[in-house]
């Protein structure tokens, strides 16, 4: 054959070639389409009720959804035709979302796509960084449908001034039950990097949410003192949960926005004692008289007659727990609990003493018992974290602690992991 003919023949064998690769992509979309309808046939979500297969779908939710395509819901939407309907179909399933920033391009357009395929249901959103105005535009159209906001800024540099809710309110926030409110702070060695919030902000969001249920506030630190006068109580009758958290220990600065409020609904709060006044404390509790039953403090270096002076002004409470108090402290508080069984957290049951970091004398033991003896009608539950177990009761009081274990009470006092009181 010549060299001509040879030309020809490859022409013809390529032209062949890519009719047999047209072919075969043709066959694999049939076979892509065969298996998509049999897997519709096969397919149990496909069989079940919408409202069975919505459900099964929501359980599969991350507790903070993230938008991304490799990530639920949006990963329901590349499945199959039937999954994506049925995602697409359960407005729940949008309800909440995380936004992390900085965001990438074009994320706002995802947001409301987001936000719409949610329907009217309640929404829960969860803002992280130093977001801006326009995401910020986004909660505010949404503000009546809000069930659940957090917001925690982060930012660069050693203080920030400006206002990382500006932009959110004005409300209203009907429907808000759940709001958490933070910094990220960065500490390296003395240095501390962390951020002002105009107080002001906090309070017109409390304002707007009448029905705010629970509030966590994190790492706050107000900028300046709110423009209220303190004679005119902010009341918010269903608030339930109030929990102050703030890190670095060493960090010092006032719950002073109990001064401003007035919570006659309150059941639990979590509070730092040594960043409160306790002048406004006890004028707080005095002012609300909540139904308290959950109390949980912060309180190393407080003041036994503050927090004596606190727990007398709530006798609903049912569970106190204690982080690393001094000794002094958890001495005079099994001796008032010894001494004031009727007068005292008469309703008392449960005691955790998480971080007991001081040396633990055996008179301290000796009123634990007392107490509990005396209380034994009530009292369910006591559990004491101590460093060293050379600090724990001897073999009298651990006999006596066995004593109340045997007759029903849960007791335990170690180190975390070995219990010294046996079972």
């Amino acid at each position: 054959m010549s060299a001509g003919q040879f030309r020809d023949r490859i022409h013809a064998l390529s032209v062949d070639i890519e009719r047999q690769k047209e072919v075969l992509k043709q066959l694999e979309t049939d076979k892509t389409l065969a298996q998509r309808q049999l897997n519709a046939i096969l397919d149990p979500m496909a069989r079940l009720p919408l409202e069975i297969s919505s459900e099964i779908f929501v359980q599969c939710l991350p507790p903070v959804p993230e938008p991304g395509i490799t990530l639920i819901p949006m990963l329901l939407l590349n499945v199959c035709n039937s999954w994506s309907h049925i995602a697409l179909s359960t407005p729940a399933l949008w309800a909440s979302i995380h936004v992390q920033f900085p965001r990438p391009e074009g994320f706002d357009n995802g947001l409301e796509n987001w936000l719409q395929r949610a329907g009217s249901h309640p929404l829960s959103i969860s803002l992280h960084g130093s977001f801006d105005g326009d995401v910020a535009a986004v909660v505010r159209e949404h503000a009546e449908r809000l069930k659940s906001l957090e917001i925690f800024h982060g930012h660069q540099g050693e203080y920030i001034i400006d206002d990382p809710l500006r932009g959110v309110g004005p409300g209203p926030f009907p429907s808000l039950t759940s709001l958490t409110i933070g910094t990220f702070i960065h500490q390296d060695g003395d240095d501390v990097d962390y951020a002002f919030f105009d107080p002001n902000s906090i309070f017109g969001i409390f304002n707007l949410a009448p029905n705010l249920a629970e509030c966590t506030l994190a790492d706050v630190f107000p900028a300046s003192e709110p423009a209220l006068n303190p004679r005119a109580q902010l009341a918010l009758p269903n608030l339930r949960r109030l929990r102050f958290r703030r890190r670095p220990a060493n960090l010092e600065s006032d719950d002073e926005i109990l001064r401003y409020l007035t919570l006659p609904g309150l059941q639990t709060l979590f509070l730092l004692m040594s960043d409160v006044r306790g002048d406004d404390l006890i004028s707080f509790l005095k002012r609300s008289l909540p139904p308290l039953r959950d109390l949980t403090l912060r309180c190393h270096d407080s003041d036994f007659s503050l927090l004596e002076q606190c727990l007398r002004l709530l006798p609903t409470l049912t569970h106190l727990e204690l982080y690393g108090p001094g000794v002094h402290l958890v001495q005079g508080l099994f001796t008032v609990l010894a001494d004031s069984p009727s007068s005292l957290l008469p309703h008392l049951q449960s005691l955790s003493i998480p971080n007991c970091w001081d040396h633990i004398p055996q008179s301290t033991w000796v009123e634990l018992r007392r107490a509990l003896s005396v209380r034994r009608t009530h009292f369910a539950c006591v559990e004491i974290t101590i460093r060293y177990t050379s600090s724990g009761p001897n073999a009298e009081n651990c006999a006596a602690f066995r004593h109340l274990v045997d007759e029903g009470m849960k007791i335990s006092i170690g180190d975390g992991e070995h219990n010294l009181i046996p079972i």
